[in-house]
C-alpha cells in the first residue's frame, strides 16, 4: 500500500505514479474486454489487477472507490469502471476511450455469433446447443439472485420492495428504469425514516456524517470541451439514425429507454424487453432467450443483447444502432455523475437511496429468471437449470463455464433421445 512521505502532497505522489496514455488505456480496455468472461465482479477483479497491481495507475482503495461508484450507476459495473479510470486521467474523451475498447471486443464476438445464429441456429444440434445455454442462463440468474438476497436484503423493508419490485415486473410491466426510481423514492423515506432518531441523538452528541476522500485527485475540476467533443459525435449519429428511419429508430428508441433504467446490469432488462418484444411479436420466446444467452457467453457485458437483437432485426446497421443506444445512457450518466458520487457516495442520502435500489434490482433479477424459465423445454432443460443454480451458489465456478457445460449437456441429451 502506497504510503504519504513526509513533506509531500497527495497531488505530488500521484504525480510521481505512472500515467496511461490514451493508446495504453485502450488497449487496457479492449484485452479487458476480450477476456473479461463471466461478467460482474470476476471482470472487476482483473480491472484491479491490472490497473492497481501490474500497472500502478491507481491505488488499491482509489480503485475499489471507483469500482463502488461504477456499480452505482445503471450498465455494466466493469464498462462503468473503465470510463471512470478514462475520466480520472483524460476527461470525457478518456472515459469513452475507456469504454468504448472494452465494448468493442463483446460486439463483434456477438455479431460473428447472430451471422452464424441466422445460418445455423434452426438446425437440430444448434436447437439443443443454445436451450442448454438458456436452461443455464436461468441457473445463473438464479444464483445471483439468492446471493444477493443473503448479502444485501437484511431489513424487513427491504424484502417488501424486492417483493413488489417482483410483482411490478411480472404482472405490471413497469420498466427496470421505473422499478429502480421507486426503489430509490422508498429507501430515501423508509431509511431516513428509520434513522432519524439515531441521527438526531448523533447530532446531539456532536457527530456529523462525512464523505470520505478519495486518493489524490480524483477527477478534473472541468471538462466541457472533451464532453462536448463526445457530445457532437453522439449527437450526428442520433440524427443519422433518426433519418434513416423505421425499424433503425424503433430500435434506438427501445434501447435508449432500455439502457436507462439498466441497473444492476443487463439481467435486470430482462423482463420488460421480453414483454415488448416478444409480447409485439418482434421475436420468439426461443429468439429472446437465445439473445440473453448470447449476451452472456460472449465476453463484455450483458448488455449486448441489444447487439443481437439488433442484427437479426436489421442487419449490421441494426447491430450498430442497438448497441450504441443501449450504452448511451449509462456512459452519460457515468461521466456526469461519476464525480459527483465519488464525492457524495458515503453520504446518508445517497446510501438510503442504494439500499432502496438494490432489493429493487434484486426483485427484477428473479423476474428475470422466472421470466425465461417459463420459456425452458422438457425436464432435460429444467434440470440444467437447476443444477446450473446450485453449483453456483455453492461452488465458486466462472458462470461462463456452467454456460458450456449446459449447452453441451443439452446436445448430448438430444444425442441420446
Amino acid at each position: 500500500m502506497d504510503t504519504l512521505v513526509p513533506g509531500t502532497t497527495w497531488a505530488e505522489r500521484v504525480k510521481a505514479r505512472p500515467q496511461p496514455s490514451v493508446p495504453d488505456l485502450v488497449r487496457f480496455g479492449l484485452w479487458t474486454g476480450l477476456v473479461g468472461f463471466g461478467g460482474g465482479l470476476s471482470v472487476l477483479s482483473t480491472l484491479r489487477d491490472g490497473a492497481v497491481q501490474r500497472r500502478g495507475w491507481v491505488t488499491a482503495r482509489e480503485f475499489d472507490n471507483t469500482a463502488t461508484v461504477a456499480q452505482m450507476l445503471p450498465g455494466g459495473a466493469a464498462a462503468n469502471a473503465l470510463a471512470l479510470l478514462g475520466l480520472r486521467f483524460f476527461g470525457a474523451a478518456g472515459a469513452f476511450a475507456g469504454y468504448a475498447a472494452f465494448i468493442l471486443p463483446g460486439f463483434l464476438a456477438t455479431v460473428a455469433l447472430a451471422v452464424l445464429y441466422g445460418s445455423a441456429g434452426s438446425t437440430e444440434h444448434a436447437a439443443a446447443l443454445f436451450g442448454g445455454f438458456s436452461a443455464a442462463v436461468v441457473g445463473i440468474i438464479g444464483a445471483i439472485t439468492l446471493q444477493m438476497v443473503s448479502s444485501s436484503v437484511g431489513r424487513f423493508w427491504q424484502m417488501g420492495i424486492a417483493a413488489m419490485s417482483l410483482a411490478l415486473s411480472l404482472a405490471g410491466g413497469a420498466s427496470s428504469g421505473e422499478i429502480a426510481l421507486v426503489g430509490i423514492g422508498a429507501g430515501l423515506v423508509l431509511d431516513l425514516g428509520t434513522k432519524r432518531a439515531r441521527l438526531a441523538r448523533s447530532r446531539r452528541g456532536g457527530r456529523r456524517e462525512v464523505a470520505l476522500p478519495d486518493e489524490g485527485d480524483p477527477f478534473p475540476k472541468s471538462d466541457r470541451g472533451t464532453l462536448q467533443a463526445v457530445a457532437v459525435p453522439a449527437l450526428a449519429a442520433a440524427l443519422l439514425t433518426y433519418f434513416a428511419g423505421g425499424t433503425l429508430v424503433s430500435l434506438a428508441l427501445l434501447f435508449l429507454r432500455t439502457g436507462l433504467g439498466a441497473y444492476g446490469g443487463g439481467f435486470a432488462i430482462v423482463p420488460h424487453l421480453k414483454a415488448t418484444l416478444v409480447g409485439s411479436g418482434a421475436l420468439t420466446d426461443r429468439e429472446f432467450a437465445d439473445a440473453v444467452a448470447i449476451g452472456k457467453i460472449t465476453p463484455g457485458p450483458v448488455l449486448l443483447v441489444a447487439t443481437f437483437i439488433g442484427y437479426v432485426k436489421s442487419g449490421l446497421a441494426g447491430a450498430v444502432v442497438s448497441t450504441a443506444a443501449i450504452f448511451a445512457a449509462p456512459f452519460v450518466l457515468t461521466v456526469a455523475l461519476g464525480r459527483w458520487l465519488a464525492r457524495y457516495r458515503s453520504r446518508r442520502v445517497v446510501r438510503a437511496a442504494l439500499r432502496g435500489l438494490t432489493p429493487a434490482v434484486v426483485g427484477t433479477i428473479a423476474a428475470a429468471a422466472i421470466t425465461l424459465a417459463g420459456g425452458l423445454h422438457g425436464t432435460g432443460e429444467i434440470a440444467i437449470a437447476a443444477a446450473v443454480g446450485l453449483t453456483l451458489s455453492r461452488f465458486r465456478v466462472n458462470p461462463t463455464i456452467m454456460l458450456a457445460l449446459g449447452g453441451l449437456a443439452n446436445v448430448l441429451a438430444a444425442r441420446l433421445h
